[in-house]
């Protein structure tokens, strides 16, 4: 899918998007194995690189996807900048739809969402050429209110939140292989399906260990004691043979430049959009 040079001078969200679409992101940090893929859906074949796209483009997701942090977000948000940029594609994204509830954890968009984003690839058939999904981190979010996670240092803590981040992973899953059963049925066969990988919303080593584990790298390393949410996020897009889009690794190190947290909101500001 060819993409038109970025406007843009440094590494951004919506760039990452675009990187990987064009094959530029690299390789992830992962392993061979991963956790089973869904019993009633195998994984997919992933298409070749250079297999034409369609006219669509649905983002699934959560407030990032739905660009809060930013005026306007249905124009500053990624996703927006995503589809302006392959408007000038060959052939061109000329339809965005966008699935994204600020506040959705994974299994409520399993429970309450997917059913409009199969119904929609129904009706739009080979068009699709592109979807993205970030979902997961609010799971992790909430954990934080838990009064287990007063002290987000206890073993209570780590307990709670290695039991939200496998669920989230779990229902992660079933959307994207729900993503795909559809993709496949509706002869969308040569659709992209891109993961996002979430960057630290805190800035902070603890919550960082949280996210991409005591190593601080993403990947899908089934020796891991302890996985991050972006390690079991790795997992699910190897298992389902998607695309990972690492915000962790782009974002490191620049959480207070690219996002709000100093304001005290974790979402990206608009140059992390």
């Amino acid at each position: 899918m060819p993409v038109p040079a970025s406007p843009f001078a440094r590494p951004r969200l919506a760039i990452l998007i675009l990187a990987a679409l064009v094959g530029c992101a690299g390789p992830s940090t992962s392993s061979p194995s991963a956790p089973a893929a869904s019993p009633t859906i195998p994984p997919r074949t992933p298409p070749p690189a250079s297999s034409p796209a369609g006219a669509a483009y649905l983002a699934l997701g959560d407030s990032v996807t739905f660009g809060i942090g930013v005026p306007q977000p249905q124009r500053n948000g990624y996703v927006a900048r995503v589809a302006d940029a392959l408007a000038d594609a060959s052939p061109p994204i000329g339809e965005t739809r966008v699935f994204a509830v600020p506040g959705e954890t994974a299994a409520g968009f399993l429970e309450r969402r997917l059913d409009d984003v199969v119904r929609a690839i129904d009706e739009l058939g080979p068009r699709v050429g592109l979807v993205t999904i970030g979902l997961g981190a609010n799971e992790l979010l909430r954990t934080r209110r838990e009064p287990a996670c007063a002290d987000r240092g206890s073993d209570a803590c780590a307990a709670l939140v290695d039991t939200a981040t496998t669920e989230a992973a779990a229902a992660l899953e079933a959307v994207v292989a729900g993503v795909q059963s559809a993709l496949d049925s509706a002869g969308a066969t040569e659709a992209r399906v891109l993961v996002l990988a979430y960057y630290n919303p805190e800035a902070g080593d603890l919550v960082a260990s949280s996210v991409a584990g005591a190593d601080g790298v993403v990947g899908c390393d089934p020796d891991d004691p302890r996985p991050g949410l972006d390690d079991r996020i790795a997992c699910v897009a190897e298992a389902r043979n998607a695309e990972l889009v690492d915000l962790y690794a782009a974002f490191l190190g620049r959480e207070l430049e690219l996002t709000r947290i100093g304001r005290g909101d974790v979402h990206p500001n608009a140059a992390g959009y």
